[in-house]
């Protein structure tokens, strides 16, 4: 009983940095700080991955007015037969599914975590910044294009983060076929 008595007497008596769960706990929170992708790189190589999709969803669609390349409406011409409101909503939904999807394929494991730990604040900051910049570019935003715009952007890029796998999803579904 004595050897115990004379442990926890020792335990007590040494300093904090280098017994006790203090220094266990601190060693542990290092070495997660250590193996943690930092937020600069992933919101970095997010605004990488959304700058592709950008590219790929404006070659194809004339976002308010703005397109890249082939000369005419592109989607935007079979969306507005449907309304114009459908119009706003799905382009919105098809500028940010695809951003997300390209950074699903450019980011890593821990990375993509990252993302959808703060899901909200990533799909909210890129569908703003895009609108704006869409804004910016073009003087064809109205409040009701933009509001619809940015609720669809909003579903569409919550979709794309709900979806586990979405390379495994689509050969799922191409199976399916």
């Amino acid at each position: 009983m004595k050897d115990i008595k004379k442990d926890f007497e020792s335990f007590v008596n040494d300093p904090a940095e280098t017994s006790g769960s203090s220094f266990v706990l601190s060693k542990i929170h290092s070495q997660l700080a250590k193996e943690l992708p930092s937020a600069r790189k992933v919101a970095t190589k997010l605004g990488v991955a959304h700058l592709l999709g950008s590219f790929v969803t404006l070659m194809s669609c004339s976002q308010f007015g703005v397109q890249l390349f082939f000369d005419g409406g592109g989607l935007m011409h079979y969306f507005m037969k449907i309304s114009p409101q459908f119009c706003n909503t799905f382009c919105g939904a098809l500028y940010l599914s695809i951003s997300f999807l390209m950074a699903r394929a450019i980011l890593k494991r821990d990375e993509w975590l990252m993302i959808l730990r703060s899901r909200v604040l990533s799909i909210s900051t890129l569908a703003l910044i895009s609108l704006g910049g869409l804004a910016l570019v073009s003087h064809e935003v109205t409040f009701e294009a933009g509001v619809l715009w940015l609720f669809g952007a909003a579903i569409g890029g919550e979709l794309v983060t709900l979806v586990k796998s979405p390379t495994l999803w689509l050969a799922r579904r191409g199976a399916g076929k």
